[in-house]
């Protein structure tokens, strides 16, 4: 490609005229073009380095459940070849056990379900507080300001919802984010309305395409949970977001009732 823009411009230093506005202005087309094709490289390879890290991160939570099942394993096992061990204290490690494989099955089968839509860039799934997180862009979803769902935005949740419809007997949160420039409209006074109005917004999409009432919830965190820094613009707009978090199942906690009721 360079020697043919060399050869370009010795010719054009040779003709006259016409001729060499004509090749000049090639010239300069074919530099917008080579710098075109840069950027566009350099996005794409952006775009697989952070969707290749969101990977990571659930991998990494996907190798600590495992990691955390061996572990139990081996006090099964320590357990039982000591003398003295009791049926309980087995039945309650094989309890736990039977736990964490279930949870890492969900992780597991949902992960597969979201895949497709995380590499079509339409969703972020991360592990955060030890919850997985599915994130939505609020640019995909709502325009600036307001509530009412954009189609592309009626889209992408009507996907996500095939997906969570496939977990079974397991809470979801949608959780409305801003970020920290202040709102103050006749019908928002505060980030808190607006986040709030868009998790309900949301919550109310994905019943209607199916999704159990029973199972889904809706809050407003305004700007106070940002996933980035608010100092740029970049930052402010991840933090305009939506995000579906999937509540953990932690069961009944041994001597909870017994302490609520004051009997311990």
């Amino acid at each position: 490609m360079r020697r043919a823009l060399f050869a370009v411009v010795t010719l054009a230093l040779l003709l006259p005229g016409c001729k060499r506005d004509e090749l000049e202005k090639a010239l300069e087309e074919a530099n917008q073009k080579i710098e075109a094709g840069a950027r566009d490289l350099d996005a794409e390879r952006n775009k697989n380095k952070q969707l290749g890290a969101e990977n990571d991160s659930l991998n990494e939570r996907i190798a600590v459940l495992d990691a955390e099942i061996k572990a139990l394993e081996e006090q099964i096992k320590d357990l039982a070849d000591k003398a003295g061990s009791t049926a309980a204290e087995l039945a309650e490690l094989r309890k736990e056990k039977a736990k964490r494989l279930a949870e890492l099955q969900v992780y597991r089968d949902l992960f597969g379900q979201l895949k497709a839509l995380v590499d079509a860039g339409t969703i972020k799934v991360e592990f955060r507080k030890g919850m997985l997180v599915v994130k939505l862009s609020s640019a995909i979803l709502f325009d600036s300001g307001k509530t009412n769902l954009k189609e592309e935005g009626q889209t992408a949740l009507a996907d996500l919802a095939t997906a969570l419809k496939t977990v079974g007997d397991r809470d979801f949160l949608v959780a409305g984010h801003t970020d920290n420039v202040p709102i103050k409209t006749a019908r928002f006074k505060s980030n808190w309305e607006l986040s709030t109005a868009r998790a309900v917004e949301v919550v109310k999409f994905l019943i209607e395409v199916g999704m159990n009432p029973d199972h889904i919830g809706a809050a407003g965190f305004g700007e106070f949970d940002p996933a980035s820094d608010n100092s740029t613009e970049e930052g402010r707009a991840q933090n305009r977001r939506i995000e579906v978090v999937l509540l953990p199942k932690l069961g009944d906690i041994p001597g909870m009732k017994e302490m609520l009721m004051g009997k311990s």
